[in-house]
């Protein structure tokens, strides 16, 4: 005969493993884009050991590589303050494939510390994007 102690600590772990496969969802739907689709920055325009002034105008030329591994999506250029706030933003459509994407804005640099640029890749009928590459310039008051 088993001891009680035994036989509880094997009810519970029965009743805790049920309870656990009952909240598990059957249907998982994943919101990221397809395996393999990725946009990387090749060149930036100024570097980004440049510091910016506040003030001044910048002309950001920005290149892009992407895969995509859909039928369709967008690359984004998006140009942050450090309050996270928008500063500019430019996009293109792309196509299935391997391709090559020159994304440009013009802007007026803020009043802020940094300036973070981003380039995330939109898979079509998809609600998130991939991993957005980024690039960061340091600010100075003018």
């Amino acid at each position: 005969m088993m001891p009680k102690k035994f036989l509880c600590s094997i009810f519970a772990s029965i009743a805790v493993s049920s309870l656990l496969m009952g909240c598990q969802r059957t249907e998982q739907r994943t919101e990221t884009p397809p395996f393999g689709s990725l946009a990387q920055i090749t060149s930036i325009s100024p570097d980004t050991t440049q510091v910016l002034r506040s003030g001044e105008q910048v002309k950001l030329k920005v290149d892009v590589s992407h895969v995509l591994t859909a039928e369709s999506g967008t690359i984004k250029l998006v140009v942050l303050a450090a309050d996270n706030s928008d500063i500019a933003q430019g996009s293109e459509a792309i196509t299935k494939g391997t391709g090559k994407s020159t994304l440009e804005v013009e802007f007026k640099v803020p009043s802020t510390t940094v300036i973070r640029v981003f380039t995330p890749l939109i898979v079509q009928g998809q609600n998130s994007t991939s991993l957005a590459d980024g690039r960061t310039f340091e600010v100075v008051s003018n």
